[in-house]
């Protein structure tokens, strides 16, 4: 073999793994090593892949250290069984640490917490991409702020390969903004090389059926490579009248080829969401009228309609036979569109019917001038709106982002580096009348019409550094900036028009290192510095506080930054694997949240010092190659660190517990399979969790400890005529036990001179049962 066909096979060779594998970065290594020893490394990789095969079938996830930090990994055979009965939330119950609700199947109105760590402190990214709200984090806007977006669903199971869960500050390579305690990366379903076409349909519980179809066209030569799919799920809710429809449209699309050493790709998503936004309801109304009232629609309600898109361009160019560009483009939007209704007759103690209440009734005048709404000023005149009884809410962001990135290979040092830009537009706007057909006029009746902007920048380097096969350093360190800018249209909120902003740069160094002393054990630790940048809501107080004399007051919060350390060890050898690690995060400039009663505003600020500390055990166990065994254990906890006083007069004392963090957490399960039937049984256990005021401030309230079971059960039938290859048809239970726990969210003050306080609680979803069938062509 001359010189110039040896050079092709290696950059063949060296496409195939950077192209085909996954990680990119572990093949493409292991292809560095290949010719120090092709044989030697076709070992390590088919023992790898027995191994894998022996601990797929005990495990529900996969746990082990990735850079030194420990990762968790939902396998696509578990994704794919899964969509009828759990949603792109509610499945990641089944990762060790994590606490995951939802307020119907589908996945409207998410709580997630990983490690006790609040959703806003988690990131949230697609094919490493990041999908959660730039302005608020989470991915349906964070729910800290009550005009948060309940219906927005991002992100779905069936668009879904797999999801990949990183406890603890992440390495620099991960493109996630904010993501202090873990990071959620959905992989992206992609096409294959064989061709099929799948339709299905399911029907369940509380009216809830969906049906779709999938294709693939194949490796076809010359024409590229599509998968494409589309579905409809539809639900009447467990909660009354809380009727929601989405629909889901996919396409992952393989560019044909122009040159052999460069591959081009594209991703587009579009999720729609259409239905009742469920009403946080007080605990008090739901013990005198059943778990799953909801108000009377005479009284108030919510209707919204959101749609989520993404598109992703990606380029992977061979410049060398160990270097490779990476670029990815991509343009995300969503929106959200919510008409509410209150009663204006209603005199009711409760302040949260829907997103707010306001009481009494708005005063209205005509903008003129610098005045808008008020006292009847000399320059304000009385005009009628017709009412205030009707609230237009709209949401909407434009996300344009570029991430480019190269890998260097070799056979003791892998080099990275790369960075992130992105720009964010946004517009939110609530409108008031007193017909549903709301008018939308900024100086007449918005309660606020406020637009803004965000731009968010990193660069990175990191290394992976093997000085002997056993060890491996992971260095690392990234810059970032954060620029906001707001502006608020005169309205009820905001006398006159305002305008704030702020930047923010911040430098986070990273370290990890794993060892591996026995073929079977492995040894990981991590440090890494994180920051988290204020949400839009900590610049609402600017402007609230401008006059017709005086511009918006300085916005002086500073981000939350923490020191992450963790460290662990691993046990793998056939169809064991067993792991524990320990973890601490210490902060500073803690965030909280205060929701002001008199004015429906939610804002932002820091308060002291806080520390987050537990640890995660997980095992698996196949006993024979027909029945698996799994369980898990992760003890959490939360707690301030200072003496501390916001300017909102919430005050914190060291030892004072965070909310929202599950003292423990707990799963056991059993999974077994004979010929084409597979059935698992699950269990999950939550700890109690202290409750936080509407103002952030901490609790001796503590929600109660509760527990549910569920299963999966499926067969395939192999057909192999009429073209169809196989039926496949299956059932799933959830909570088992049917339990009757509420999720508490937050605590409220009565108004209308009502003394005392009360509970929001939403109810977990009661036993419900789901039926699927799928055939394949």
């Amino acid at each position: 073999m001359n010189s110039s066909a040896k050079l092709r096979v290696s950059i063949l060779t060296a496409l195939t793994a950077i192209y085909c594998a996954h990680p990119a970065v572990g093949l493409a290594a292991d292809s560095g090593q290949a010719a120090h020893g092709t044989k030697r490394v076709y070992k390590i990789k088919r023992i790898t892949k027995d191994l894998l095969r022996m601990v797929d079938k005990a495990a529900l996830t996969r746990v082990k250290p990735v850079y030194g930090a420990e990762t968790a990994l939902i396998p696509k055979e578990f994704v794919k069984g899964q969509e009828s009965t759990q949603n792109a939330s509610t499945i990641l119950n089944f990762v060790p640490g994590i606490n995951a609700t939802s307020t119907n199947p589908l996945g409207v109105k998410t709580h997630i917490s990983v490690r006790g760590f609040s959703q806003t402190q988690v990131g949230y990214t697609f094919d490493n991409l990041p999908i959660a709200d730039l302005f608020n984090g989470g991915l349906s806007g964070g729910n800290n702020n009550y005009a948060d977006l309940t219906n927005l669903i991002p992100i779905t199971l069936g668009e879904t390969s797999g999801i990949r869960v990183t406890y603890g500050t992440p390495a620099p390579d991960v493109n996630s903004v904010g993501a202090i305690g873990g990071n959620i990366d959905y992989l992206p379903r992609l096409p294959t090389k064989r061709s099929y076409v799948t339709v299905f349909s399911g029907y369940g519980s509380f009216s809830t059926d969906n049906y779709g179809v999938e294709a693939d066209t194949g490796n076809k030569s010359g024409y590229g490579n599509l998968f494409a799919r589309f579905s409809s799920r539809q639900t009447s809710g467990y909660l009354h009248g809380a009727k929601d429809r989405q629909y889901s449209y996919y396409a992952a699309y393989d560019i044909p080829q122009i040159t052999p050493t460069s591959k081009w790709s594209l991703i587009f998503l579009l999720n729609k969401n259409q239905g009742v936004t469920p009403a946080r309801m007080p605990m008090a109304v739901l013990n005198q009228y059943g778990r799953y009232y909801q108000w009377p629609s005479s009284f108030t309600y919510a209707n919204s309609k959101t749609e989520h898109m993404m598109a992703v361009l990606q380029n992977k160019t061979l410049l060398s036979s160990n270097a490779v560009f990476g670029m990815k483009a991509f343009y995300a939007y969503s929106n959200s569109d919510r008409l509410e209704y209150v009663n204006p007759n209603s005199d009711s103690p409760y302040n949260s019917f829907v997103t707010f209440y306001l009481n009494p009734p708005l005063t209205v005048c005509q903008y003129s001038g610098n005045d808008f709404m008020g006292n009847n000023s000399p320059a304000c005149q009385d005009q009628t709106i017709n009412g205030d009884n009707y609230h237009s809410y709209s949401y909407q962001t434009n996300t344009f982002g570029f991430n480019p990135s190269v890998n260097w290979f070799q056979h003791y040092v892998n080099l990275k580096a790369g960075g992130l830009a992105m720009i964010s537009t946004y517009d939110s706007q609530d409108f008031v009348y007193g017909t549903p057909n709301v008018p939308k006029i900024a100086g007449y009746n918005d309660l606020w019409d406020e637009h803004g902007w965000r731009m968010y920048s990193k660069i990175y380097g990191q290394a992976k550094i093997k000085p002997v096969s056993s060890v491996a350093i992971t260095p690392g360190i990234k810059y970032e900036i954060m620029y906001t800018h707001l502006n608020d249209v005169p309205g009820y909120y905001y006398s006159v028009g305002a305008n704030s902003g702020r930047s923010y740069s911040e430098l986070s160094p990273y370290i990890g290192i794993e060892y591996r002393p026995l073929s079977s054990i492995k040894l990981f630790a991590d440090y890494a510095v994180g920051y988290k940048y204020p949400n839009i809501t900590a610049f609402y107080s600017a402007d609230s506080n401008a006059t017709t004399t005086s511009p918006s007051t300085p916005v002086t919060i500073k981000p939350e930054r923490v020191n992450t350390y963790q460290f662990g060890a691993q046990y793998a050898s056939g169809p064991v694997n067993v792991s524990v690690s320990f973890y601490r995060s210490d902060f500073v400039h803690t965030f909280s949240s205060y929701y002001d009663t008199s004015n429906g505003l939610t804002y932002e600020y820091n308060i002291g010092s806080s520390q987050y500390q537990g640890v995660n055990i997980a095992a698996q166990f196949a006993i024979d190659k027909y029945v698996s065994l799994y369980g898990n254990y992760s003890l959490q906890a939360a707690t301030y660190t200072s003496n501390s006083s916001s300017q909102y007069g919430v005050t914190t004392s060291i030892g004072e517990p965070r909310p929202n963090t599950p003292t423990y957490l707990a799963g056991v399960g059993v999974l077994a399979h004979y010929g084409r039937t597979n059935g698992r049984l699950y269990a999950n256990l939550v700890g109690p969790q202290y409750v936080e005021a509407s103002t952030g401030a901490p609790t001796s309230i503590s929600m109660p400890a509760y527990a549910t079971m569920s299963f999966t059960l499926s067969h395939e039938f192999p057909i192999h005529r009429y073209g169809i290859d196989d039926i496949s048809v299956g059932l799933s239970g959830i909570n088992l036990l049917n339990s009757d726990a509420y999720i508490m969210e937050k605590q409220f003050a009565y108004i209308n001179g009502y003394n005392g306080n009360y509970i929001e609680a939403e109810p977990m979803m009661p036993r419900s049962f789901f039926g699927t069938i799928k055939l394949k062509f």
